[in-house]
């Protein structure tokens, strides 16, 4: 009888690794079905042969190359830009033609990041995906990220559409406040996937905004409060200098290296600039209306006086809130003024 318990716990673990931990499932990360794409700017196309080659899409962000040998014959191959429908998808995505082919030898995918795209994230959180047939999104956990080179790159062995995209961000990455306003910062963060979602199919939970687990700081003035989907973040009564503050979150995932998986602590910041409240110029003396907009009083500004015959402009130049030197110009109706 124990025998007989031992050999259905154990064809019971065969069958379950068989299911959940074969190597397809850990080198994938599935993410919820979306909408396929649209055509989002101009294809590229361009034949390559048994001699190899690449292609590049007509934004330069994505690029293609067939190494030599992988093809018998000369393939007419296309990229077409399509709008990006994946959870945290970067800007386009990109549809591979011809559509449903396969390689016995795999190509390379390579995407190219700026500066843009990391507003918000890290580099570390960058991932390339593919759209399968039922219109799910297949997250490649093998990818390789060049930081010096600014590229992520992928192997692939058929041809889908193919995203870019970042598991965790930060919205927004920036923001421009008046003092005492606030700001909702928010953390988009596709949940990572147990053994049981893995085993059920289930894909990462990308729907919601979740903050669990994140740890979060102010560096320079200003407080935070949490939500439970990041924080709000006020600033201060009066002008800091500097002006900047920084929201900061940490939160630990997994690292997707080949020598993985194992926990990481990623850090993401939001920069807040801080800014004191406008001043609207409004005044009339001498047959003269006063206007002007002065955004700030410690900087350069402009005020105008105006009557039918003659228009004066004020030029302020402050040394402090309080004080600093003014010149001034006038002209019209054959009338010419300088002074300070």
């Amino acid at each position: 009888m124990i025998r007989k318990h031992l050999v259905l716990i154990l064809t019971f673990i065969l069958v379950i690794c068989a299911l959940g931990c074969s190597k397809t499932r850990d080198a994938e990360v599935l993410f919820p079905v979306t909408e396929v794409g649209t055509p989002d700017g101009p294809k590229v196309t361009k034949e390559i042969g048994p001699a190899g080659g690449s292609l590049a899409s007509s934004d330069g962000r994505l690029t293609l190359t067939v190494p030599p040998n992988a093809l018998a014959e000369t393939v007419a191959f296309h990229i077409q830009p399509v709008t990006n429908k994946v959870n945290g998808g970067l800007r386009s995505a990109y549809r591979l033609e011809p559509a449903g082919k396969t390689f016995t030898t795999p190509l390379q995918i390579s995407v190219r990041y700026d500066e843009h795209d990391l507003e918000g994230t890290i580099a570390d959180a960058f991932s390339l995906a593919y759209q399968d047939g039922q219109r799910a999104w297949r997250v490649q956990k093998s990818a390789k990220l060049d930081k010096d080179k600014q590229t992520l790159t992928v192997l692939t062995s058929h041809f889908s559409d193919w995203s870019f995209l970042t598991r965790v961000k930060l919205s927004p990455a920036k923001a421009t406040l008046f003092v005492g306003e606030s700001q909702a910062i928010t953390l988009v963060l596709c949940e990572e996937q147990g053994f049981i979602d893995r085993l059920l199919s289930r894909p990462a939970n990308c729907q919601t905004l979740s903050s669990k687990g994140a740890e979060w700081r102010v560096q320079g003035a200003g407080t935070i409060q949490e939500t439970g989907s990041g924080v709000i973040y006020t600033a201060p009564p009066k002008k800091p200098l500097p002006n900047r503050a920084f929201v900061i979150m940490s939160i630990e995932l997994e690292d997707w290296e080949p020598s993985g998986p194992f926990k990481v602590k990623w850090e993401l910041g939001t920069e807040i600039t801080i800014v004191d409240r406008g001043y609207k110029v409004s005044a009339g003396t001498a047959g003269l209306v006063y206007s002007g907009v002065i955004c700030s009083l410690e900087k350069p500004f402009t005020v105008k006086g105006t009557n039918p015959a003659i228009t004066y402009v004020w030029e302020f130049i402050p040394s402090s809130p309080t004080s600093g030197t003014v010149s001034h110009t006038g002209g019209g109706n054959m009338v010419k003024a300088v002074g300070g």
